[in-house]
């Protein structure tokens, strides 16, 4: 413990350099994977046979390992010159992201009551105006869920962006691992951890923020 003392305090300026690094590669990726995931829930929601191709082919993305996308996108991007750093580190975060948004997207437009959407189009209301005023405003806890999935998972994930010159977290959890210096490992491993709860927290204080008070009273 002392040793990771020491090593915190003598390197706490790069410490703060891959932090700000792992925050900017989950910054930019995030809304990119809102718009997106969210944009597609709500597109292909109500159609079963679409959702379930769709769902499906993001789920078959998430199950290739990690290290194997974050190469799949250095060859991919390689010939526009955007091979190594934070490109191929953003969308291989972007495509990781979109299961639990879509999915939670679709399931949480499809559980909306009938009822409700009925009584809106006999009051005139165009789809735009339902989309707006009801249906995403009814689903945003699922949604919001879906969103806190993707951003603590994506903490973890953006670690091995240190392999392709991205920076951020990983750098010492894996340099920590070649040079077998364990105060590395757990600088890397505890900022890691603590990022996630924090992002989650975050996440949960913005989702109370803005979740319509009528919905807080009818779930308490």
């Amino acid at each position: 413990m002392e040793n990771f003392i020491k090593y915190i305090t003598r390197n706490y300026e790069i410490i703060i350099k891959e932090l700000l690094n792992h925050l900017s590669i989950i910054g930019i990726a995030l809304p990119f994977a809102v718009i997106i995931g969210v944009s597609v829930g709500i597109i292909i929601a109500g159609k079963p046979k679409i959702s379930k191709i769709i769902i499906y082919i993001s789920g078959m993305f998430m199950t290739i390992p990690s290290p194997a996308l974050f190469g799949i996108m250095i060859i991919l991007l390689a010939p526009f010159n955007a091979g190594l750093g934070k490109p191929p580190a953003v969308i291989a975060l972007i495509i990781y992201s979109l299961l639990p948004m879509i999915r939670n997207t679709v399931n949480a437009v499809n559980s909306l009551d009938h009822n409700i959407i009925e009584a809106a189009e006999g009051m005139g209301m165009k789809n735009y105006q339902i989309l707006i005023k009801i249906r995403i405003p009814l689903a945003l806890p699922l949604i919001m869920s879906g969103i806190r999935s993707s951003v603590v998972m994506g903490v973890g994930v953006a670690t091995i962006g240190y392999y392709i010159a991205a920076g951020g977290l990983g750098y010492f959890i894996f340099a920590g691992l070649s040079r077998s210096r364990f105060e590395m490992i757990l600088t890397g491993v505890i900022l890691t951890a603590a990022l996630g709860i924090f992002l989650n927290y975050f996440i949960l204080k913005l989702e109370d923020i803005i979740t319509p008070k009528g919905l807080k009273i009818s779930g308490e």
